[in-house]
């Protein structure tokens, strides 16, 4: 080999560089916003962008309709501690969600979508404004804002702009908490005030989604007390305790001894995996978070080997950056590695809570790397960019311009609708395979039956009907008339009148 070309580049690293120069360029432009007058506004502004015009175009979808059942239950039919879905019982968990929705129901002449949106929204500008906020405490305004961006951008969180499931209002509460404990470690002022605070929180969380996702503020800020606040172990053991029976509370009053079982089944107690689909069900779930929680995934190693390196040095030390650093750490791992290693099936979007901690390290990695590590930290940015600009295209692009293919459930609903003006009365579903979020743009009042019940019907109803059910219901009541209403675009579904013999 010449020495001349002994002292050029290799092919990799000419590659890399070309890879990353435009990421060089956004990281420089993006550092800019270290001169913005309110970069606050920065914040509300990627986060409106995202909600707009996406939350009102997309009809409702996945969950939606059940919180928006259990909240039509509350306010129709009085079952508020007790949930119920359009008359059948409940109890798998707690549902705050439902409860406020309903409440916002009534302050606004009735429960529609717009009552579980707009809290939801609420509380997921709240959970950014939480991020910036804590990451401003100890960084610049550019890293701030980064770690808001990592937050929204986030696959795992990114869908909720278009559908309000209790995910982020559990996160955002649970790390409220976290917000709250850490600026009085960080301040030495634990009062208690602030441990009361603590408590009611994780214990809205708590009712929000059961008590196992609290796990996420008991284990990692746990973990970080006996790592370097010893001295706060009672109370922090106390405000556990309080949230634990209010939480407990819950159950106790509601309890059935039916209801283990499904608890256990919500628990993923019940449904246990084992040998081989264990492992590939961890497998799984591990190539879940690293794609689900990008750019976080990226940030997250070279995060814990710092953490670890600087907490060896300065055990006894304080220092508010790397110590916020460990316990965003702790927070956002403690937990997650508990779901790794759990019987049963797990989701990444239990994880959930650890997205804002993990959005938290994002902005700390940010403010200490860009300037001696900027290829890694401009990786980070790209993948944001491209994840926000992606979601950017689906609001703006393809939401508005085929607005029909994000309808299905509204489409449908208003086609029900229709006919029960015809035929007034409640509308019959079958609870257990009906889709609910097509029932969220029905007004009547509506029942969940079985065909055994429907069989038995005297008086001229309205029924949503899979055709194997339609069938069914045919072949056990063969004296029934039933006459097709209409059929369901893009749904299996059809909707029957069901004339009892004789009735006309």
């Amino acid at each position: 080999m010449s020495q001349a070309s002994a002292g050029e580049p290799s092919t990799i690293t000419r590659y890399w560089s070309l890879f990353f120069r435009p990421g060089e360029w956004l990281l420089s432009r993006f550092s800019r916003l270290e001169q913005s007058r309110w970069p606050v506004l920065w914040v509300i502004g990627l986060f409106l962008a995202q909600a707009i015009p996406a939350t009102i175009i997309r009809a409702s979808n996945l969950e939606e309709g059940t919180v928006l059942a259990i909240a039509r239950g509350a306010v129709e039919d009085g079952h508020w501690l007790t949930p119920f879905v359009y008359g059948e019982r409940f109890v798998e968990r707690p549902v705050l969600l439902s409860w406020i929705t309903a409440f916002f129901g009534e302050l606004t002449g009735g429960v529609t979508l717009w009552s579980l949106r707009i809290p939801h929204l609420c509380f997921f500008l709240a959970g950014t404004l939480l991020i910036y906020n804590l990451l401003r405490s100890v960084t610049g305004k550019s890293a701030a804002i980064f770690g808001a961006l990592c937050w929204i951008s986030m696959p795992v969180v990114a869908p909720k702009f278009i559908n309000a499931e209790p995910d982020i209002v559990l996160a955002t509460l649970l790390f409220a908490a976290f917000c709250v404990w850490w600026q009085g470690t960080a301040d030495k002022s634990m009062t208690f005030g602030r441990w009361l605070c603590v408590s009611i929180l994780i214990a809205l969380a708590g009712l929000t989604k059961g008590p196992q996702p609290v796990a996420y503020f008991t284990l990692g800020v746990g973990a970080y007390i006996l790592l370097k606040q010893r001295d706060q172990i009672p109370a922090f053991i106390a405000a556990n305790l309080c949230s634990g029976l209010i939480i407990g509370g819950w159950y106790a009053i509601i309890y059935h001894p039916s209801d283990m079982e499904t608890w256990e089944a919500h628990s993923r107690l019940s449904h246990t995996t084992n040998g081989l689909a264990t492992i590939l069900g961890h497998l799984d779930f591990v190539k879940s978070l690293a794609i689900e929680f990008l750019p976080g995934s990226i940030l997250i190693a070279p995060a814990v080997l710092i953490a670890v390196r600087r907490w060896r040095n300065t055990r006894n030390d304080l220092n508010t950056r790397n110590d916020l650093l460990l316990a965003a750490i702790l927070y956002s791992v403690a937990c997650t590695l508990v779901l790794l290693f759990w019987p049963g099936k797990v989701a990444a979007r239990y994880a959930m809570p650890g997205t804002m901690t993990l959005a938290v390290i994002c902005g700390l990695m940010f403010e200490s790397w860009r300037h001696s590590h900027p290829k890694v930290i401009a990786s980070a940015l790209v993948v944001t960019y491209l994840i926000f600009s992606a979601l950017l295209v689906r609001g703006w692009v393809a939401m508005p311009f085929w607005p029909h293919l994000f309808q299905e459930s509204r489409i449908a609903g208003t086609a029900i609708s229709s006919v029960i003006q015809q035929h007034p009365g409640p509308l019959y579903v079958i609870g257990s395979s009906t889709e609910r979020n097509m029932l969220v743009y029905v007004p009547s009042r509506i029942r969940a039956m079985t065909l055994d019940d429907l069989a038995r019907l005297q008086t001229d109803s309205i029924a949503v009907l899979l055709p194997e059910e339609r069938q069914a219901l045919a072949r056990q009541a063969p004296t029934l008339q039933l006459i097709d209403r209409a059929d369901l675009a893009r749904k299996p579904y059809s909707v029957v009148e069901i004339l009892p013999n004789g009735s006309r």
